[in-house]
């Protein structure tokens, strides 16, 4: 890699790469929006309470980001022939189809049956298929490429294929499914359909992407120490101020994700009085993400990847003020949406580089390149606030009274649905807002990078 004024300027991955990479990311959302649809499946498909469902997903997911940590510590171990973090994408194809269909297969039998399926399905889905994809698939931007330019772009790439795949899922999955008649049988079938295909973009991602910077061969050539124990790489992680920053906006972001993903749903069915507009909703988020592909690049070639997020999100919060003038009108609602869609966008392109930047960072302050357990520890936090997420909207939608399934709601259930659509997505824009007015990280980056590179040198 060459030293372009500076700082690593030189590209090292094609866009051919850079899109076989962020199939990845495609597979993760549609996984990921298949689950954001679930609790909207058990409780008026299934017909398990709402409440419990919370508690459900809250459970499930908090023993899922419990196995993140071991999960990191596993990457950093991992040997083969493909690599440390990228075999991983592999064993997973089969076992992520097999399992998104059972999670939408639950049997016509007792209450407390279809509850203790699916806590078994959201068990095996979460710690068994979707961390051992996520951790390594998170590792390989600090894996494949140390290019700033690269890392925007595949951070740009896979924030721009995920979303894509979230407006898949949110504009076809609910509208075909009914045509299709929309029972369980239906709502099986079709999951199983969006499963393969999500199978099929991990393979193309495992196929797409080649390992440059192990850890564990930098560890073995003496470019940074040995493997630190557990407790030490936590201990360190957590003296990374840049890395707190990230990961507890990530946290709030996941929170907003899970919670969008499902709730739409609620307030087209119940606000909007007509469920198959959440297709409307998720089809004008298309326009947003077409722009900000676009444009995300130059912008943050001007403004940086902090500035590029802030900015998105002050779009987001005009769009979720213009939804507050008249919650229960369908022009102004859409009209702040599309507005609104803007407002996570640029978060989700630079999440993923700025928690890779934080790596370097640590190398530079401790002389230890810490990958696998910062994504695991990260993937800890947006679990969290995933759990977190999920969770409210069944537990807001018990505390006002929702009746699962019924035609009507009380006026009481229909203020929970708003308050997660409008006021919850408010006050966690602020938070993030405000989190990330303290990274700073670019300001120094291009030195971190040229004394690290100067390290390399002398060990050589």
């Amino acid at each position: 890699m060459t030293i372009v004024g500076g700082g690593y300027m030189e590209r090292e991955l094609s866009n051919k790469a850079l899109a076989g990479d962020a199939l990845g990311q495609f597979s993760l959302n549609i996984a990921t929006g298949l689950l954001g649809i679930i609790t909207y499946y058990y409780t008026d498909i299934v017909g398990v309470s709402a409440g419990l469902v919370g508690t459900i997903m809250l459970l499930t997911k908090v023993l899922d980001a419990l196995a993140d940590i071991g999960m990191g510590v596993l990457v950093d171990r991992t040997r083969s022939r493909h690599g440390q973090a990228r075999p991983w994408l592999l064993w997973m194809t089969v076992p992520l189809f097999a399992s998104i269909l059972l999670l939408f297969c639950v049997p016509d039998m007792s209450s407390s049956a279809k509850i203790a399926y699916a806590v078994a399905t959201n068990l095996v889905f979460f710690i068994f298929v979707l961390t051992p994809i996520s951790i390594p698939y998170l590792s390989l931007m600090a894996l494949t490429t140390k290019s700033p330019l690269d890392r925007s772009l595949m951070g740009l790439y896979r924030a721009g294929f995920g979303y894509l795949a979230g407006m898949v899922v949110a504009i076809g999955f609910v509208p075909i499914v009914n045509a299709m008649g929309g029972g369980r049988s239906e709502w099986t079938l079709l999951a199983a359909v969006f499963g393969a295909i999500a199978a099929a973009g991990i393979y193309i991602a495992f196929r797409s992407t080649k390992e440059k910077y192990s850890t564990i061969q930098m560890k073995e050539s003496g470019e940074v120490q040995k493997t630190l124990p557990f407790r030490t790489g936590i201990k360190l992680l957590f003296s990374n101020r840049y890395w707190l920053i990230v990961v507890s906006a990530g946290l709030l972001a996941n929170i907003l994700f899970a919670s969008s993903a499902t709730s739409g749903m609620y307030y087209a069915k119940y606000i909007w009085g007509d469920v198959n507009l959440v297709s409307i909703m998720g089809g004008i988020g298309l326009i947003p993400v077409l722009v900000v592909f676009l444009l995300s690049g130059p912008v943050m070639k001007r403004l940086g990847k902090r500035n590029t997020a802030v900015l998105g999100l002050g779009i987001g919060l005009l769009g979720l003020l213009i939804r507050l003038i008249d919650p229960n009108s369908i022009p102004i609602g859409l009209v702040g949406s599309l507005i609104q869609a803007f407002g996570m966008i640029p978060l989700m392109v630079v999440l993923s580089p700025m928690t890779a930047d934080t790596i370097e960072y640590g190398e530079w302050k401790h002389g230890q390149r810490i990958v696998g357990l910062t994504n695991s520890v990260n993937g800890f936090g947006g679990k969290i606030g995933t759990a977190l997420g999920t969770a409210l909207i069944g537990w807001l939608l018990a505390w006002g009274h929702y009746q699962e399934g019924a035609a009507v709601q009380p006026e009481s259930a229909k203020q929970m649905i708003i308050a997660f659509n409008i006021y919850v997505p408010i006050v966690i824009y602020i938070g993030i807002g405000v989190l990330l007015m303290f990274f700073s990280l670019e300001k120094q980056y291009t030195k971190i990078l040229d004394d690290l590179e100067n390290k390399k040198e002398q060990i050589g």
